[in-house]
């Protein structure tokens, strides 16, 4: 009898178990992929200057942009144009020959008048023979301002540099930004997949499903994100570089080295030996006091020599000739107070450029000061980054080891990849921090190797 109850028992538990597995399937939410979209591209343009055929460094960028960007031509024209000057303020102290031939019909009255023609010809050299050092004054100042010239090309050729090099490491970044975001995307997807076999195993929750397809689509609009910043930041580097925006670029994934010496001191030392606004600013000195000499000379006399040669007759063939020296003499001897205002303005200007001076020798302390604390400061952040990224990879780990054990929630999964995503944001907007931080000591140094 018992038996027989026992039996009957378990053919009704085998005949329930067979029911339910029929009756009961997975139940799966009604979900929509989010399509991967493909990054949007600029056509090239019809003409590309020669670049490297390997990917560029950031001295090859920055030389290139050495080699095109306008705005060196222009400081190069600016450095001829002040050369220019000085050839015109040497003229003063040179010879010059003035020629002259004139034709004249008219009447002469003596006693009776009578109709002259006649041709008279001449040549007049004259040479500056004294003035005080006025025009010599005048010589050296344009002779410093092209040193004030030559310094200012030198400065924007170091500036030229210093952006085409942040430009360079921005687009580093985005790029690497971009390999973040895609494997974030995977690992997004990997999660969804795991949720969509646990519900159809009958051992998962259908919300997880939605939780993962909506993970996913956030994944992708980061990564759509991402991708255009990059684009943008390549346009960026072209226009920098001096090349149409449109043009392809390919970088390489390095890194600015780092200065041989912590030593701070020697650093502001040797910034104000080579920084070109202190060379710019002390030639601008020296020019406003070769100009204070020449405003205190404007009304002193000067002395000038002058031979001239003339011939005169009544045709072409017939002259009689002549020969005459001379020496001129002028002195102003009431200029109305020109001569003081003169001197009045050259003195508060070479004033201004001892006080630019001083300014600048404090902002090149400055510029070295800051650009090393913003090194030393953004090392040291790395190394709170790299511990953060290798936290949130184990906290992935754990939460994915307790998901598939049935001891975590599928949030939990979540949680933990979006930590390791910031996580892996930080660490490469936290290098990008020390490219840029390098490249602002190596500017305040003058001494970018992309500059030799």
């Amino acid at each position: 009898m018992v038996r027989n109850i026992i039996i009957a028992c378990l053919a009704v538990g085998f005949a329930l178990a067979a029911w339910a597995d029929d009756a009961t399937p997975p139940i799966m939410p009604k979900t929509v992929d989010t399509p991967l979209p493909t990054p949007v591209t600029l056509p090239a343009p019809a003409t590309t200057p020669a670049l490297p055929a390997t990917a560029l460094t950031a001295d090859e960028a920055a030389r290139i942009a050495l080699r095109l960007q306008p705005s060196i031509t222009v400081a190069g024209l600016g450095v001829i144009a002040s050369q220019g000057r000085v050839e015109q303020a040497k003229s003063g102290m040179r010879p010059t020959l003035a020629l002259s031939v004139a034709y004249a019909n008219q009447v002469l009255v003596e006693g009776a008048s009578k109709a002259v023609t006649g041709f008279t010809d001449g040549a007049t050299i004259k040479q500056l023979l004294f003035d005080f050092n006025h025009t010599r004054d005048l010589v050296r100042q344009a002779d410093a301002q092209v040193s004030v010239a030559r310094a200012g090309l030198t400065r924007t050729e170091a500036d030229l540099v210093f952006q085409t090099k942040g430009a360079f490491y921005g687009y580093v970044q985005a790029m690497r930004l971009v390999s973040v975001n895609e494997a974030n995307v995977r690992n997004r997807q990997d999660h969804l997949a795991e949720a969509q076999a646990r519900v159809k195993a009958g051992v998962g929750l259908p919300v997880d499903v939605v939780r993962g397809e909506t993970a996913v689509a956030e994944a992708i609009l980061s990564l759509n994100l991402a991708q255009n910043a990059a684009s943008l930041a390549q346009t960026t580097l072209a226009l920098t570089m001096g090349v149409d925006p449109r043009t392809p670029l390919q970088v390489a994934d390095g890194d600015e080295p780092g200065l041989a010496t912590t030593d701070v001191n020697a650093l502001v030392r040797t910034a104000l030996g080579r920084r070109p606004e202190i060379t710019q600013a002390q030639a601008t000195m020296l020019a406003s006091q070769y100009a204070v000499n020449a405003a205190r000379s404007t009304s002193a006399p000067s002395v000038s020599g002058t031979v001239g040669f003339g011939m005169a007759g009544d045709d072409a063939w017939s002259r009689d000739n002549n020969v005459a020296l001379g020496v001129t003499v002028a002195w102003p001897l009431f200029d109305g107070g020109l001569t003081a205002g003169k001197v009045t303005e050259a003195q508060a200007n070479r004033g201004a450029a001892q006080a630019q001076l001083a300014a600048t020798v404090l902002g090149v302390t400055n510029d070295v000061s800051q650009a090393y604390l913003n090194v030393k400061t953004a090392e040291q952040r790395l190394v709170t980054a790299d511990a953060e990224v290798t936290n949130a990879l184990e906290g992935v780990r754990l939460a994915q080891g307790r998901y598939n054990a049935g001891l975590g929630t599928f949030l939990d999964v979540l949680d933990a990849q979006a930590a390791l995503l910031t996580a892996q944001t930080n660490r490469v907007n936290t290098q990008t921090t020390i490219n840029q931080s390098r490249a602002a000591l190596a500017h305040a140094l003058n001494s970018d190797p992309a500059m030799k």
